[in-house]
């Protein structure tokens, strides 16, 4: 286990400013974790990590900026997970494909405790050329991640638009469905009780489900569209 540096340790190394930097990353998770729904400012992050405000804002500009590479390690090992996996499954299958898109379970748990802030708080207080990076290798990202999709089902590379959309789709369902089964803990107790339980349902269960109902109606489609006159008809849609 590493040993945190305390703030007056000057860190000198590569080795030992990743460590520091680490330190600060993963206490402003443990402060966002114990209250969900709100950033914690820069001066408790630093208290978290036993460090000094002035020594936080050398790593990081804003409190948003270390959300945001929180954000960024998970949503990108999510990714990562879904290439690699797909690209060592000997047989294509759509519950391949949902099995690995439900992968976070195990790697990435906190993915959408970060994602559900991002737009709303996250991405409002980051440099503009910070966030456009951020974009940019998020969206090369997606692609890999759908290109390992679309290989691992076999579909031509015509397809990969609809692929890369599918995916999308799939991330954007997938955030919206845990922001219905996690309500802010302010009303969390009111919404205790038989009457309310429509309102919380199990996140697991409905994400495998509508994930499952999503690409099997994507495959289907795609099969129709492969079968004779499909492509044509594909193309002349297109055009």
């Amino acid at each position: 286990m590493n040993k945190v540096l305390g703030d007056k340790q000057r860190a000198r190394t590569a080795k030992e400013k990743d460590r520091r930097r680490d330190s600060i990353v993963q206490s402003a998770l443990s402060l966002l974790l114990a209250q969900p729904g709100a950033l914690p400012t820069m001066n408790a992050i630093a208290n978290q990590a036993g460090v000094s405000k002035g020594t936080t804002y050398i790593y990081f500009d804003t409190k948003e900026s270390i959300y945001l590479a929180l954000l960024e390690d998970e949503l990108h090992g999510w990714l990562e997970r879904i290439e690699k996996q797909l690209s060592e499954e000997p047989s294509a299958s759509i519950d391949s494909v949902v099995d690995t898109l439900m992968g976070f379970n195990e790697a990435q748990p906190n993915l959408w405790t970060l994602a559900s802030l991002s737009h709303a708080i996250i991405e409002l207080n980051i440099d503009s050329k910070e966030l456009l990076s951020y974009k940019t290798k998020l969206a090369q990202r997606f692609k890999s991640a759908a290109k390992a999709i679309r290989l691992h089902l076999q579909l031509d590379e015509q397809q990969t638009e609809d692929v890369e959309a599918m995916l999308m789709q799939s991330y954007a369902y997938l955030l919206g469905q845990w922001q219905v089964c996690h309500p802010p803990k302010s009303i969390e107790k009111l919404l205790q009780g038989q009457s309310f339980k429509i309102l919380q349902p199990d996140f697991d269960r409905s994400a495998r489900q509508g994930l499952s109902q999503q690409w099997q109606q994507f495959s289907t489609q795609t099969k129709k569209q492969e079968a004779p006159g499909g492509v044509l008809n594909r193309l002349f849609r297109r055009s």
